[in-house]
């Protein structure tokens, strides 16, 4: 007999009755029997060597500080050389860092002797206002950078090996907010005095005020620290637009102050009494911020600390390179990716017509980027007001230049992306004439606005008629557009081009010209304003510098078809003297293959 018989031979079993403890028919009881049984099995089996922690069977904890003086001990462990080595290799960057702060020091003490130089109660009264300006702003540049940065960050290395481990958090990053907020001090401190001697103020006057400022800018960033262990951004957002709103309306009281419009008497000893209430109010406000910031340290999520600590990342690698852009990209995709989304809209004309149009939607969709040109309206009025009317082209054109780049994306893409150009059946001049169009209108706005800040009226002497203030204004609104067209065009640096050898090693040759592209185009047109020479050399300077922004003084542009025609030349020359046409077989081209394809 065969197997196959005697398998269909053999009897079938008789079902089995189902026990009294088997479970019931239900999926998810069968799925709870299973996880119960492999459970029991794990506990039924011995611990692994090694992994007790002591003798009664109990996992030690973690001590903070000992993982901290370990992370420290590894860092430098592998580092490859001292402070003291990398300062002495770079001493050309310490003497230009020297040299830039001697200059910035006579800029101050200058503007200070021309600034001191009118002793008015309409001059008295507006330089008592610049420090509460400055502790404004202030104010509300802590709690933005703060708000983005968060201001507690961590890496992401550490958030996947340390901040997921069962410690407290807040004996790792204590450390930290107090580095932060130490920075902060210093820088707010320092900034508002140097604004302070601009303005001519005694240095009774500074010491207060930047002392205030200090305390008050730290404590704004302990308080944000606070917030942030409550996972909480709307008030932050709202106290960086309030303090915003505050700092433009001190500066219109400024300017109608010097115009004679507003009389607030404000005197040195009262200067003097708000400015050490400032000081106390900071103090105090820091001493609260820092309590509730120590306490909810603990309860701050892994995920705002990592994103903080990538964008941190991320923003030094572009400043490494001095790639002012590619930081500024890097923003760009943060607020993109907190809004998540945007309504589509139609689509409006054709031809060059389509960049406008899509530039003006742009705007409209984003029109938080108004406000940097409405504050800007303002800077070139305040310098006047300040007994600085030279200086307001200068000054006015950079605040211009600043608040015009974020209305430039659309240029900035098409120029970084030159397949998405190529596509589009329009050349370079045309479409950056399209795309600064919008722009433009801002600028002539802007010109409109601030001509009074240029012309002699008010009782305040500021060198130019009416006449001659329109020219100023319209040729300064030109210096800012043109200048952050210059910044948004410009190519990126090339690594793939001789280095040049410097103390720091080996840089790209454009590298230290990158920082200064667009400021140079602004104080290029101005300069010639601010020395006193007539209005027609910079409006000359502004429409050559309009010309090379079209791209119609492109050198790579021009090398190549230079190359064209020396190639063309040469096929010329070898028709007259009876030589062939045919072009040169390109390099590792097989040449017997194309006569056998000819024949």
């Amino acid at each position: 007999m065969s197997k196959r018989r005697v398998r269909r031979s053999k009897p079938k079993p008789p079902p089995q009755a189902p026990a009294a403890t088997a479970p019931s028919e239900d999926p998810l009881e069968i799925l709870r029997a299973r996880a119960r049984k492999q459970a029991q099995e794990l506990d039924a089996l011995p611990d692994p060597a090694g992994f007790v922690g002591d003798d009664e069977g109990d996992v030690e904890e973690p001590y903070e500080p000992e993982l901290i003086d370990l992370m420290k001990g590894w860092r430098h462990g592998r580092a490859t050389r001292r402070l003291s080595e990398a300062l002495s290799d770079g001493y050309v960057a310490v003497f230009s860092l020297l040299v830039v702060g001697a200059m910035l020091v006579n800029a101050v003490i200058s503007a200070q002797r021309l600034v001191s130089a009118c002793e008015t109660a309409q001059c008295l009264s507006a330089r008592a206002l610049v420090p509460i300006a400055t502790l404004l702003a202030a104010l509300a540049l802590a709690l933005a950078v703060s708000r983005l940065f968060g201001p507690v960050v961590a890496s992401a290395a550490e958030g996947f090996w340390l901040m997921s481990a069962p410690i407290r958090r807040g004996r790792l990053l204590g450390g930290r907010l107090v580095t932060v907020l130490v920075a902060t001090f210093f820088g707010s401190a320092a900034l508002s005095a140097l604004l302070a001697l601009a303005s001519g103020s005694d240095w009774w006057s500074v010491g207060l005020w930047a002392l205030g400022t200090g305390l008050g800018a730290t404590a704004m960033v302990a308080i944000a620290a606070a917030e942030q262990g409550l996972d909480r951004r709307t008030p932050t957002r709202v106290a960086v637009a309030v303090f915003g709103a505050a700092t433009v309306a001190v500066l219109l009281a400024l300017v109608a102050q010097s115009v004679g419009w507003l009389h607030l008497g404000l005197t040195p000893d009262l200067t003097h009494r708000i400015g050490l209430a400032v000081a106390v109010g900071g103090f105090v406000a820091l001493v609260v911020g820092v309590v509730f910031a120590w306490r909810r340290l603990n309860r701050i999520r892994r995920v705002r600390l990592t994103s903080g600590g990538a964008l941190v990342a991320g923003l030094s690698g572009a400043m490494s390179a001095l790639d002012l852009g590619l930081a500024r990209d890097i923003l760009i995709e943060r607020a993109a990716i907190e809004r998540g989304h945007v309504r589509s809209v139609r689509g409006g004309p054709t031809g060059r017509k389509v960049l406008t149009d899509r530039a003006r939607k742009q705007l409209l969709r984003h029109p938080q980027r108004l406000i940097g040109v409405a504050v800007s309206v303002v800077v070139p009025h305040a310098i006047s007001a300040l007994g600085l009317p030279v200086l307001a082209p200068v000054v006015g054109a950079l605040a211009l230049f600043i608040a015009l780049v974020p209305t430039l994306g659309e240029l900035r893409v098409l120029t970084r992306t030159n397949g998405l150009a190529r596509t589009l059946p329009l050349t370079t001049a045309q479409q950056r004439m399209a795309l600064m169009i919008v722009p433009a209108v801002l600028a002539g706005i802007w010109a409109v606005l601030t001509v009074p800040a240029f012309a002699d009226w008010g009782g305040v002497a500021r060198g130019h008629n009416w006449f001659d203030a329109v020219q100023v204004a319209v040729l300064t609104a030109a210096a800012g557009l043109l200048g952050a067209v210059r910044w948004v065009v410009a190519k990126p640096i090339n690594w793939n081009a001789p280095m040049v050898a410097t103390a720091s090693g080996a840089l790209p040759s454009g590298m230290l010209t990158y920082v200064v592209r667009g400021v140079d185009m602004v104080v290029l047109i101005t300069a010639p304003m601010v020395f006193g020479l007539p209005p027609v050399i910079s409006f000359a300077i502004a429409v050559i510098v309009y010309i090379a922004m079209l791209g119609y003084f492109d050198i790579e542009k021009l090398q190549k078809k230079q190359a064209q025609q020396m190639e063309l030349a040469q096929q010329a020359k070898s028709q007259a003297r009876g030589g062939s046409s045919a072009p040169k077989p390109a390099p590792g081209a097989n040449p017997q293959r194309r006569k056998k394809q000819r024949r």
